[in-house]
């Protein structure tokens, strides 16, 4: 027998009210237990004025007060759900007893039936119905043989076995289709009730997987967005810093400090790109490495090796045969490690090494952060070495133009003697007199080259002011590129004169249709070039080589 749960209560789970039969029978009970109170105190009062005698007037009052007390009291529900069943059976006993065949013991007998199956199971339906069928034929048998006075036979008869018989088939036909009615009720309430409660579970648990779902997918992307939050930051750092030296230790130190690993190294490719060389640790044993001038083969040694030969990402873990990566005596709390190449334009300038003492602490999203940082890292080693070649060649420049410059006013001052001098008397070429008593010497310079000087001298040997001394300064600086444009535009005129007149023999040598002519024209055009005395043109081997082999034509200009 299916016992119901005395104490069971409304159950919910999250908002969503979980259905029971059980719950449905304990509602049922209690709504019939008011409503036998209510319709039991109407039919109780006339009951008490037709009473036929005294022991009736007890048996309703008794039967009342036990309905009260059931509803009051909290007892067991089989006792409450007894206690409804057993006064339908008795009011169905006092109705035979009452009327007889006439009256309402086969409803009441029937109701009998009916709520045994339902507050309990269609076992005691059975039962129920037996109970009633013995019942209502024991009764109409004293009914007939005078046993029992029934207090309304003085207006009816008592009815004949017939009579009786036929009512007990109906009761028993009545009673069997309820019986088979409710028990096909129960079972697809029962089927209900199960699909039921399986649905809600498997909502349950799928609202659960979700929001463990939800619950680990927020906590990856809050982890992300820290961890971008984190590349952003030291991106910003090392955009600020103007050497490398600097960019490898911040960039260790703040991977450290806001991921929170223990140990974080940068490896730089050597010349031959056939190892990886140790530059900048966090840790103190990464610091030991450092000293001892640590370097990995590419594409042997380590994961890190791996990563510089494959240009790309390798995680290890401390499981399988990612364990034999950890066997560096320095770092040996390393229970995982990253190795992330640092790559510009498909060519690997070093390894950025993240270890943490936590089995398992990267995967497949870490990559995506810290590939990034890793790419930010490369890009600001490679913007210094940019800027130390771009200042190395800025000074090969200003070396070579200095150079270039002292040997142009050193050819240009053999050229001639620019010297001028200003007196009361006018300007004249040379340099002054002997008896001029210059006071300052101020130098005119070019790129740091000394191309000559200006000498002032004033009468009485006054004092130069600050404020004169600046405009002298200016006026040989000023001087100093003045003259050198005008060196630069001969300079230019020069090759352009040159070019020119490249130009014009080029064209007449086209125009030329025998080569003694060409030879001649060449000749006599170079022989116009200052300070040539003899221009000879040959055809074939020079005679001082070979004087007797073969003959040679020259033409002398």
């Amino acid at each position: 027998m299916n016992r119901p749960n005395p104490s069971f209560n409304d159950t919910e789970a999250n908002g969503i009210r979980e259905f029971q039969y059980e719950l449905w029978r304990e509602r049922f009970l209690r709504s019939i237990q008011i409503g036998g109170l209510v319709f039991g105190l109407i039919a109780l009062i006339p009951n008490l004025i037709t009473a036929p005698n005294a022991v009736f007037i007890t048996i309703f009052l008794t039967a009342y007060f036990l309905l009260i007390l059931t509803t009051v009291i909290k007892f067991s529900y089989n006792v409450r759900a007894g206690m409804i069943v057993f006064l339908l059976y008795g009011l169905g006993v006092s109705g035979i007893f009452e009327n007889g065949l006439w009256g309402d013991a086969r409803l009441f007998f029937l109701a009998f039936v009916c709520m045994s199956l339902l507050v309990f199971n269609y076992r005691f339906g059975i039962i129920a119905t037996g109970l009633s069928m013995v019942t209502f034929a024991i009764g109409g048998w004293l009914v007939l043989n005078g046993q029992i006075k029934v207090s309304s036979l003085e207006n009816s008869a008592p009815g004949s076995p017939a009579a009786w018989i036929e009512m007990g088939v109906v009761l028993l036909l009545l009673s069997a289709i309820f019986i088979a009615a409710l028990k096909y009720f129960q079972d697809e309430f029962s089927q209900s009730q199960e699909i039921s409660l399986a649905a809600f579970n498997n909502l349950q648990r799928g609202r659960t997987s979700l929001e463990t779902l939800v619950d680990d997918r927020t906590a990856q992307l809050t982890k992300k967005t820290e961890q971008f939050r984190a590349a952003s930051y030291i991106a910003r750092q090392t955009a600020e810093l103007q050497d490398l030296e600097s960019i490898l230790k911040v960039s260790v130190d703040l991977i450290t400090d806001q991921f929170g690993y223990y140990h974080a190294g940068i490896f730089l490719m050597n010349e031959s790109d056939d190892e990886v060389i140790l530059q900048e640790a966090s840790s103190e044993g990464g610091r030991r490495m450092l000293e001892k001038g640590h370097s990995l083969k590419v594409g042997s040694q380590g994961i890190v090796g791996y990563a510089a030969s494959a240009k790309k990402p390798r995680i290890a873990l401390d499981v399988g045969a990612d364990a034999v990566f950890f066997n560096n005596l320095e770092l040996p709390a390393t229970r995982s490690e990253i190795a992330l190449p640092l790559v510009i334009r498909n060519k690997v300038l070093g390894i950025l090494d993240i270890q943490s003492d936590q089995p398992q602490a990267f995967n497949v999203d870490d990559i995506d952060v810290l590939q990034t940082l890793a790419d930010q890292i490369a890009v600001a080693i490679e913007n210094i070495r940019l800027l130390d070649e771009a200042q190395t060649a800025l000074k090969q420049i200003e070396a070579l133009t200095i150079l270039r410059t002292r040997e142009a006013w050193s050819q240009k001052s053999k050229e001639g003697n620019f010297t001028f001098t200003y007196t009361p008397l006018g300007m004249r070429a040379g340099k002054p007199s002997d008896e001029f008593n210059q006071s300052i010497k101020i130098p005119i310079a070019l790129r740091g080259q000394k191309i000559g000087s200006i000498s002032l001298a004033r009468k009485n040997n006054s004092p130069w002011s600050a404020i004169d001394l600046a405009m002298v300064n200016e006026v040989a600086y000023q001087t100093g590129l003045a003259v050198d444009n005008v060196r630069l535009v001969e300079e230019a005129t020069e090759r352009a004169r040159q070019e020119q007149t490249v130009g014009e023999l080029a064209t007449r040598f086209s125009q030329a249709t025998e080569v003694d002519s060409l030879l001649q024209t060449a000749a006599r055009e170079l022989g116009q070039v200052a300070d040539v005395a003899e221009v000879s043109v040959y055809i074939g081997q020079i005679p001082e080589q070979s004087p007797n082999k073969k003959r040679s034509r020259r033409v002398s200009g």
